[in-house]
C-alpha cells in the first residue's frame, strides 16, 4: 500500500519528490507536477517519467509503476521495453526524425538530412507503419529518379530507418531496399555537374570580392581549391607562418583520413594577414558574431554568388563548389596540363594516393611540387588586380610629376592643366 493519498495531492509542498513507495515518486513542481519511478539498473540509478499529473491519477500511476517493477524483475530495462513498444506502430516519419535526432546530429550539416527526406520521401510514405512498408511503396516513387545522385543517398536514408526501427521490432522487413534495388535494377547514376564560373573569368571575381568574412573566405577558397567547409573552420592555430604551411586538422577534409597540409602561397599569405587585421589572429580566421557556431554558413558563398549574379557558361548561377571545378579544368588546360595524379591530390581527392597498400608506403605528401603549382594558379588569379594596381601606380606617378614640370610664365603643369578647365578658366578670366 503507497504512502500518498489522492486527496492530499494537490496540498503537498512544491519543490519536492514524494515518495508513493517502491520507487514511485509525485514530483511537485511550481509549474505543475508528474510521475517518476526510480530504479536501479547495472549499478545505475534511472528515472522513468510516467506521465502529467492530473492527466495520470494516482491509481493510474502506481498501475504504470507495477508494470516497470514487473519488467523490472525479468531483468529488462523499462525504458527501452516502452521505447520499444512505442515503435511497434510507429510511422516512417515518426522513425526517421528519431533516427536523424539520435544519429544525424554530427553531420558537418545535419538539417541537409532531414530537409531531404521531406522533400523527397515523406510525402510518398511518411504517413505509413514502417512494419506495414513494402517494396511496390519505395518502387513507385523512386522508379522516376533511380538514376539521379541524389537517390543514392536516399535509398542509403530509408534503409538505415528501416534498420534502426527494426533492432526493436522483429516483423519490419530489413531487406525491402535489396528488393527494392533488384527490381529497379542497376543505378546508372547521372552525375549532375554544378555551376561553375569558369576558370579564365576567375581574375574578375577575385577583383570583385570585397574585404568582408564573405569575400576574404571565397578567396581562400579560390586559391586553395579546398571544399567549403575547411576554409569556414580554418583557426590561426593550424598555420605556420614560418615553413608558410597550413595543417587542416584529419576529419575536416572530406573523405581524407589524415591531416591535410595546403602550401600557403604569396596570395593565400596576403589574403590571410588581410583578416587578421580586420578581426585578430586568434582563434577562428573568419568568426561570424551573427552566428550561433560563430563560424560562417556553408551556403554564404553560394548566396553572395547568386545575389550579385555569377554565371556559369550556360548562364546557371554559379556555386561556391563550382570554383573547385574552375581549378580542376585550369590545371587540365595548363600548357603542359597538371600530372592528373597531383592535380586530384590539390583537390584533396583521396584516390590520388592510390591503393590503400600504396597508402600505408607513401611517405610524400608532394607539398613542394603542389606549392609550384598552387603559386602558379594564385599567379593567375590575381593578375588582373595586379594590372589595376600597376596601371594605378603609373597614373600617380604621372601626376606627381606635373608638379615638377614648370612652363615658360613660371606656372607647373599642373596649374596649367587646372586652368584648362572650363569652370576654373571662367574664373581665370574673370568671367
Amino acid at each position: 500500500m503507497g504512502t500518498l493519498k489522492a486527496s492530499e495531492l494537490d496540498a503537498l509542498p512544491q519543490g519536492k519528490k514524494h515518495h508513493d513507495g517502491d520507487g514511485l515518486y509525485f514530483d511537485k513542481k511550481v509549474r505543475g507536477a508528474s510521475w517518476i519511478y526510480k530504479f536501479t539498473l547495472h549499478g545505475q540509478a534511472r528515472e522513468m517519467g510516467l506521465g502529467k499529473y492530473p492527466e495520470i491519477g494516482l491509481t493510474k500511476a502506481r498501475e504504470l509503476a507495477g508494470k516497470a517493477r514487473a519488467l523490472r524483475a525479468e531483468g529488462k530495462d523499462p525504458i527501452r521495453e516502452r521505447e520499444a513498444a512505442k515503435r511497434l506502430g510507429i510511422t516512417f516519419e515518426e522513425a526517421a526524425r528519431e533516427y536523424w535526432r539520435v544519429h544525424c546530429q554530427n553531420r558537418a550539416r545535419p538539417n541537409d538530412w532531414i530537409r531531404g527526406m521531406e522533400i523527397n520521401v515523406f510525402p510518398h510514405i511518411g504517413k505509413k507503419a514502417v512494419v506495414s512498408l513494402s517494396p511496390p511503396d519505395i518502387i513507385k516513387f523512386m522508379k522516376p529518379i533511380w538514376g539521379l545522385e541524389k537517390t543514392r543517398k536516399l535509398r542509403q536514408w530509408i534503409n538505415a530507418v528501416i534498420g534502426f526501427v527494426s533492432a526493436d521490432d522483429p516483423r519490419v522487413d530489413r531487406e525491402i531496399m535489396n528488393r527494392v534495388a533488384g527490381a529497379l535494377g542497376p543505378q546508372n547514376i547521372t552525375y549532375e555537374n554544378l555551376a561553375a564560373i569558369q576558370w579564365n573569368a576567375i581574375p574578375d571575381l577575385w577583383c570583385a570580392l570585397p574585404p568582408t568574412l564573405v569575400g576574404l573566405s571565397m578567396k581562400m577558397l579560390v586559391l586553395t581549391g579546398l571544399r567549403v567547409r575547411p576554409v569556414i573552420l580554418a583557426d590561426w592555430s593550424e598555420f605556420d607562418f614560418t615553413e608558410n604551411i597550413w595543417v587542416v586538422p584529419p576529419g575536416r577534409v572530406k573523405g581524407w583520413k589524415y591531416r591535410y597540409r595546403v602550401p600557403l602561397t604569396r596570395a593565400m599569405i596576403e589574403t590571410l594577414n588581410e583578416a587578421g587585421r580586420r578581426w585578430g589572429k586568434s582563434g577562428l580566421v573568419f568568426p561570424s558574431a551573427d552566428s550561433k557556431s560563430g563560424h560562417l554558413s556553408n551556403n554564404a558563398h553560394r548566396l553572395w554568388l547568386h545575389d550579385h549574379e555569377w554565371k556559369d557558361e550556360n548562364g546557371e548561377l554559379a556555386t561556391a563548389h563550382g570554383l573547385r571545378s574552375a581549378v580542376r579544368t585550369w590545371m587540365h588546360d595548363r600548357k603542359p596540363p597538371v600530372d592528373f595524379r597531383l592535380s586530384e591530390h590539390i583537390l584533396q581527392h583521396m584516390g590520388s594516393l592510390g591503393s590503400q597498400t600504396e597508402q600505408a608506403y607513401l611517405r610524400s605528401d608532394a607539398l613542394d611540387h603542389r606549392r609550384e603549382v598552387l603559386e602558379e594558379w594564385s599567379e593567375f588569379v590575381v593578375s588582373k588586380e595586379v594590372d589595376r594596381r600597376r596601371a594605378e601606380g603609373a597614373r600617380q606617378r604621372a601626376l606627381d610629376r606635373l608638379d615638377e614640370v614648370v612652363l615658360a610664365d613660371g606656372r607647373t603643369l599642373r596649374e596649367a592643366e587646372e586652368w584648362a578647365r572650363p569652370e576654373d578658366k571662367d574664373e581665370w578670366l574673370g568671367g
